[in-house]
């Protein structure tokens, strides 16, 4: 990294990328498992909070969970980083420190969605999450749309899109570890893709067969996908690579995110789906990882704010 972008500046970057995405990933998250509990009969609803509230690694209340409760806790708690008031706060607070080098929109634009989120919230409670979860999805959207054609391909941008590649991996390993794949119908696959963005590319891809093994292939290591983990791990290296540029120190965590890549990469098609949750669970530690690392290489001797660890249940 070159002396023109200050390290507490370069961190709250990398934060305000990261926190948009957990935001939005978030939001996914929430939608997916929800949708499935409403649309596949069977579903029940304390079996989904509880996998919900494990995947998030957040500990289970003594009794049956509420699937309500835990998504308002998901949804609307600014106190903690992983819900979606608290990771857009995050990105506000980041923000608002270093709107000397983001460009107005995109300051703006996150300033407004912190400030429209209350009511939003309200309208949800009467509605349903639906609508509030639509909206933070959009609202991150229009983020980084200002970020991507505005911000110069400088070290702003290559931190901000590196906070956003490896919180994006994260997010697709939790996205498929929060449904029980095993015993998804077709529409519960369905559900998952659509979570995600993926339904339309993956229709064009296998012609409208939709199985659990393509499913999975296509969100892990879809190339062309920018919402696979793979493509995200890929941008990752490239950021990693141009952040770097000629230092010659080895660095941690483009080796961690390049052995992630690989193992994703060289994986015959049919062993994704063995020890899965091994698999997801060694995702969310690699950019755990290396997000402890590019914190030390680059930013202050603190640690950073990261998600829970997934717990087991």
């Amino acid at each position: 990294m070159t002396t023109a972008l200050l390290s507490r500046v370069a961190e709250s970057i990398f934060w305000i990328g990261r926190y948009v995405e957990r935001a939005e990933g978030t939001a996914r998250i929430l939608d997916v498992v929800v949708h499935h509990t409403l649309e596949e009969r069977g579903a029940a609803s304390a079996g989904a909070a509880g996998r919900l509230l494990a995947v998030m690694g957040l500990p289970a209340p003594d009794g049956p969970p509420d699937l309500w409760e835990v998504t308002e806790s998901l949804a609307h708690q600014p106190a903690s980083r992983s819900s979606i008031a608290g990771a857009i706060n995050g990105a506000r607070d980041n923000a608002r420190a270093v709107r000397h080098v983001l460009p107005v929109e995109v300051w703006e634009k996150i300033n407004a969605t912190w400030v429209d989120l209350q009511a939003e919230w309200d309208l949800a409670r009467r509605a349903g999450p639906s609508t509030y979860l639509t909206y933070v999805k959009n609202q991150i959207a229009a983020i980084v749309g200002f970020a991507d054609t505005t911000m110069s391909r400088d070290e702003t941008w290559l931190f901000f899109t590196l906070g956003r590649s490896l919180e994006r991996t994260d997010v697709v390993a939790r996205q498929l570890a929060s449904l029980p794949l095993e015993d998804l119908t077709e529409t519960g696959l369905v559900t998952l893709l659509r979570s995600c963005g993926a339904y339309e590319p993956y229709l064009r891809l296998t012609h409208g067969v939709v199985t659990v093994d393509a499913v999975v292939d296509f969100l892990l290591r879809d190339r062309l996908f920018p919402r696979s983990a793979f493509a995200s791990l890929v941008t990752s290296e490239s950021c990693l690579d141009h952040i770097g540029g000629t230092l010659s120190a080895w660095d941690e965590a483009r080796g961690l995110v390049g052995l992630a890549r690989a193992q994703l990469e060289f994986s015959a098609p049919g062993l994704l789906l063995h020890d899965l949750d091994l698999r997801l669970e060694g995702l969310q530690m690699t950019c755990s990882a290396a997000s402890d690392a590019v914190t030390r290489r680059y930013f202050t001797h603190e640690g950073p704010t990261e998600w829970h660890r997934r717990v087991s249940w």
